[in-house]
């Protein structure tokens, strides 16, 4: 009789702590989902040119070497090109890291743009609309490199315009409206391009004519975005195309942006679909032992398969999110291909941004670098 309650209490206590398990990780399942990560917003030319910079960076001025004498000329303008780090030459952000202003694309230079009067564009936000949006939070954590920006709040940013021999005034504005749900979710965004020219300036509010696109939100189960729906405004309608992932895609009825997730709520495929085909994709695999993006396979067809030699291509990083590999994979048996494998190796600030980056474009890491790219950031903190 001892031995049989204490067998059943001992059945007791097995299923109590079976019990307490699930529920412990059913509960720590939905804290995880649940989660909230400071505001994560862009503005849209913020985005574009994204430097992976850590840290309350004030400015970010880049330069890149010319190419070696000894490389053939078709060598040297496909390395100003396609060498994986152009960007703008010079940033400047306010303290909550908002661009503020940025100059042009880079090609190989000797020296930092010194002159602030040579930025191309200048940006200002309405105060108003940075308040409202920083207090939305995410439950979707960071990664670089991911594509996550149409997931993400966008702020309003006001282009100012440069001294270029107009004379009449101007006004433009990229402009984000949201409608959120009763769960804190986004589920519509409408993107407005506000021009306005004379004295139609006077009146900045967003029209229906103003419309580029909007795209509406689709959520699973566990709350993550699975699908956005886009459909095209007045503004874009018969001149303008979609630009994501690197390429463009006609305003067709099926546009669509589609997302996968793996069991740590990390987007491991971003798909863009349009006009019946895959537009693009991107596949982005992660470290088995740290939290960071290590690979990113790349489907690209339109002008961003123009832009590269191949339409499939694979990128790896490093812990900090920066680029060490590139490999460019063949379309077809002996395609002749430049820059099939590119590597990257750097040195880092005490803020673990890079500051000086040796790109090697001719299949091997040693030796001297095809160019050197090379970045003066200064810091707020």
């Amino acid at each position: 009789m001892t031995i049989k309650l204490n067998i059943i209490h001992m059945n007791f206590r097995l299923s109590y702590l079976t019990f307490n398990l699930i529920f412990f990780s059913f509960t720590t399942s939905i804290a995880q989902s649940n989660k909230k990560y400071d505001n994560l917003f862009y503005e849209k030319y913020n985005a574009i040119s994204n430097q992976n910079l850590k840290d309350s960076v004030k400015s970010v001025h880049l330069k890149i070497s010319k190419p070696k004498e000894d490389m053939p000329e078709y060598k040297k303008t496909d390395a100003i090109f396609s060498n994986g780090i152009r960007g703008s030459v010079y940033f400047y952000f306010d303290k909550f890291q908002r661009l503020q202003k940025r100059s042009g694309v880079v090609f190989p230079r000797l020296n930092y743009l010194e002159d602030d009067s040579k930025t191309e564009y200048e940006y200002e936000y309405n105060e108003t609309n940075w308040v409202e949006k920083k207090e939305l939070r995410s439950t979707l954590k960071k990664y670089y490199p991911v594509m996550d920006y149409n997931l993400l709040i966008k702020l309003n940013q006001i282009r100012i315009p440069k001294e270029d021999g107009r004379t009449w005034p101007h006004y433009r504005e990229d402009k984000f409206e949201y409608e959120i749900d009763d769960a804190g979710r986004i589920i519509n965004e409408k993107e407005y391009f506000v021009y306005r020219t004379g004295k139609e300036t006077k009146n900045k509010k967003a029209n229906d004519n103003d419309l580029i696109n909007q795209k509406t939100f689709i959520y699973n189960e566990k709350g993550q975005v699975v699908n956005q729906k886009i459909t095209v405004g007045l503004y874009a309608q018969n001149k303008m195309a979609y630009h994501f992932l690197g390429t463009e895609c006609s305003y067709c009825k099926d546009l669509q942006l589609q997302y996968e997730y793996d069991s740590k709520s990390r987007i491991t495929k971003i798909i863009m679909f349009g006009c019946g085909k895959v537009v693009a994709q991107q596949d982005y695999s992660y470290n088995s032992i740290k939290d960071y993006v290590e690979t990113v396979k790349y489907y690209v067809t339109g002008n961003g398969e123009i832009a590269n030699p191949t339409k499939n291509f694979v990128k790896t990083f490093n812990e900090q999110g920066d680029i060490i590999k590139r490999e460019y994979i063949p379309d077809y048996p002996n395609q002749v291909i430049i820059q099939k494998i590119s590597y990257y190796t750097y040195e880092c600030d005490s803020h673990n941004n890079w500051i000086k980056c040796n790109i090697f474009l001719e299949g091997t890491p040693d030796g001297e670098p095809t160019l050197v790219a090379e970045r003066k950031i200064e810091y707020y903190n």
